[in-house]
């Protein structure tokens, strides 16, 4: 196990090795600045202070820190997020969900894709071409599932398969950022058979519940 897996999944870290890779002690010392202080804190110059990696090859990998995020957070979702495929749509959203949760919750991705949305509100135009490649990625695993679905007669086939994305990920990021209201399975429940009932196919049965 690397040592950025040993730090986004909870184990206590330790100062970056210097005989491990530029990006792996890269990554590992981000993580650490981020549990520790948080995205306002993390920064180019300290990010090569503490993990030892020289600033000029920092930015010849990443042109920032919101690049830099980017490609920790997707790190951990590779690892965290899994593709269900049980055969039943609402199953498959609702595994999903509590995986999405648990990453933006319980591990680095959480203060790492806070701090993306706030650099995205006050920077729209420097990372507007970041963020859109980043949202494309993270939503292929909602995707493949919907697709699926619609192969399967589940939703219609004229469905807006990213206007379902929206919906279900809008809600459940407004959830994060406004605290107002818990990330729970019964919103969930209800999230996703209120957007299913909107996209369900003529025939379908299952994905109206």
């Amino acid at each position: 196990m690397t040592a950025v897996n040993q730090a986004t999944i909870g184990h206590s870290s330790t100062a970056p090795r210097r005989n491990t890779g530029t990006r792996e002690r890269a990554l590992t010392a981000a993580v650490e600045i981020l549990r520790r202080d948080g995205y306002s804190r993390l920064t180019m110059e300290r990010l090569a202070e503490q993990s030892g990696v020289a600033k000029t090859t920092l930015y010849r990998r990443w042109r920032g820190k919101a690049a830099l995020c980017v490609d920790l957070y997707l790190e951990v979702a590779k690892r965290e997020l899994k593709d269900p495929d049980t055969g039943d749509v609402y199953k498959d959203l609702m595994y999903l969900f509590c995986a999405v949760v648990h990453l933006q919750t319980q591990t680095v991705a959480g203060p790492a894709f806070i701090g993306l949305i706030a650099d995205a509100l006050s920077n729209p135009a420097s990372n507007a071409d970041l963020l859109a490649d980043f949202a494309r990625r993270r939503r292929g695993i909602t995707r493949s599932i919907l697709k699926r679905a619609i192969e399967r007669g589940e939703i219609a086939p004229q469905t807006d398969v990213d206007v379902v994305i929206d919906a279900l990920g809008g809600a459940t990021t407004f959830r994060l950022l406004q605290g107002h209201a818990p990330l729970s399975r019964a919103f969930a429940d209800a999230l996703i058979k209120l957007v299913l009932l909107g996209c369900r196919a003529p025939q379908s049965r299952r994905a109206g519940r």
